[in-house]
C-alpha cells in the first residue's frame, strides 16, 4: 500500500546548513560510551550536547564538533577505533531520504548516483564519489574542509556506512577488492580486517571503497519503483529550500571530481549538464571562475592530505595531479607562505 507523502515545506524538513550533518550516523554514540563504562550524560554536556539529541535523527551537527566529540570518545573509552564502531551500525537508513532512494533504485549503479547526488539532504560537510573503471570501481568519500579534528574517525566510520550499505544492495556474497583510508595504518589493525574483510590500504588519498565493477549492473532486490518515485520528488522539494548555492555545488563538485582525478572544465561542465562557456558564465556572475575554484579545492584537498596522511610529498603531488613534488611545492608555497614539508612539520607540532 503507498502513502502520499505530505506537502514539504522548510520547517517539516530541515536540511543541514554548510559544514553540517543529521545526527543520524551518531545515534548510537551514547550506548556505545554506556558499553565502555562511560556515562553519556555528564561526557556529551561538555560538548553542549544530549542524549535527547542523539534520538533525533534530523538534529543537525557541525563536522567541527562531530570530529571532537568522536575523537574524544576514543580517547575516553580507550577505543582507537571508536568511530569504526559508530559507523558499523549505519546503513541506508542513517542517510535519510536517500537512503530511501537507495533501497529502492532499480540498480545498484542507479541508486549509488542518485545518492550522491541527494546526499546534500543529509551530510553538508562532505563530499562521496563514485569513479568507475572497466573493472573495478572506486567509491569514496571526501571531508571537504579543512582541519576537521577527529577526521580520522569520520572517514573510518563513513567507510563502514559505506560497506553497510553496499552489502545491503549487492548481498551476502559483495566484498570489496580493497578498503582504503586517509590515516596512518593504526597500531592494531585486527578491528578493521574483521569487519571490512579485505586487504587494507593507508595513507590514501581519499576514504574509499574498490569493488568488482561487475556489481554495478545487479538489480537492487525488493526495489519499490512507485516508492522511489515519490522520494526523487520529495528530494526535489527539499532541493527547493535547500541554501546551497551555485558556487557552492560547483566547489563540492569539483572535490568530487578532484577525488576520481577527472578534474578539467569539461568534465565540470559534464557533471551540470553544462556547456562549458554556459559554466563559465554562471560562475562569472557568481563572482569566481573554474580557474579560482579548482586551485581552492587543489588548496584545501592538499592542506587535508598533509594533515590527516602520512604520505610523502611527492605522493601527495602525485594525488592532486601535479607533473613532480616541485611543481607541488611551487604551488603550495603560493598558498602558505612555505613549502608543504614545513607546513606539515608546523601543523604537527601545533597542540589540537
Amino acid at each position: 500500500m503507498h502513502t502520499r507523502m505530505a506537502d514539504s515545506t522548510p520547517d517539516q524538513f530541515p536540511l543541514p546548513k554548510r559544514g553540517e550533518i543529521r545526527i543520524a550516523p551518531l545515534a548510537v554514540v551514547p550506548d556505545l560510551l554506556r558499553e565502555f563504562g562511560v556515562a553519556p550524560g555528564p561526557f556529551l554536556k561538555a560538548f553542549g550536547l544530549s542524549e535527547a539529541f542523539f534520538r533525533q535523527p534530523d538534529n543537525p551537527i557541525a563536522f567541527q564538533l562531530m570530529g571532537r566529540l568522536l575523537k574524544a570518545c576514543a580517547r575516553q573509552t580507550g577505543c582507537p577505533h571508536f568511530g569504526l564502531l559508530v559507523g558499523q551500525h549505519g546503513n541506508a537508513a542513517t542517510l535519510g531520504a536517500p537512503g530511501f532512494l537507495i533501497r529502492n533504485a532499480p540498480d545498484v549503479v542507479t541508486a549509488l548516483n542518485e545518492a550522491i547526488s541527494s546526499l546534500f539532504v543529509h551530510d553538508r560537510g562532505a563530499v562521496p564519489f563514485i569513479e568507475v573503471g572497466d573493472k573495478t570501481t572506486v567509491l569514496g568519500y571526501a571531508i571537504h574542509q579543512t582541519g576537521v579534528e577527529g577526521a580520522d574517525q569520520i572517514g573510518d566510520g563513513a567507510l563502514a556506512v559505506i560497506w553497510n550499505i553496499m552489502r545491503g544492495l549487492c548481498g551476502s556474497a559483495w566484498r570489496p577488492l580493497e578498503v582504503r583510508f586517509r590515516h596512518d595504518r593504526p597500531a592494531d589493525v585486527g578491528a578493521y580486517r574483521c569487519f571490512f574483510q579485505a586487504p587494507l590500504r593507508f595513507n590514501a588519498a581519499h576514504n574509499a571503497v574498490v569493488f568488482s565493477t561487475a556489481w554495478l549492473g545487479k538489480p537492487v532486490q525488493l526495489a519499490d519503483p512507485l516508492l522511489r518515485q515519490q522520494f526523487l520528488q520529495h528530494i526535489a522539494e527539499m532541493r527547493q529550500y535547500s541554501d546551497l548555492e551555485f558556487r557552492d555545488r560547483v566547489y563540492q563538485a569539483l572535490m568530487l571530481l578532484l577525488g576520481a582525478r577527472r578534474c578539467t572544465l569539461d568534465d565540470l561542465a559534464g557533471h551540470f549538464s553544462l556547456h562549458p562557456r554556459t559554466l563559465n558564465r554562471r560562475l562569472s556572475d557568481a563572482g569566481t571562475s573554474f580557474r579560482a575554484l579548482h586551485n581552492e579545492a587543489l588548496h584545501q584537498t592538499a592542506r587535508q592530505l598533509l594533515c590527516d596522511t602520512g604520505a610523502s610529498i611527492e605522493g601527495i603531488a602525485a594525488m592532486l595531479g601535479y607533473s613532480d613534488a616541485s611543481a607541488f611545492n611551487r604551488a603550495f608555497s603560493q598558498w602558505e607562505g612555505v613549502p608543504p614539508a614545513r607546513w606539515r612539520k608546523q601543523m604537527l607540532a601545533t597542540p589540537g
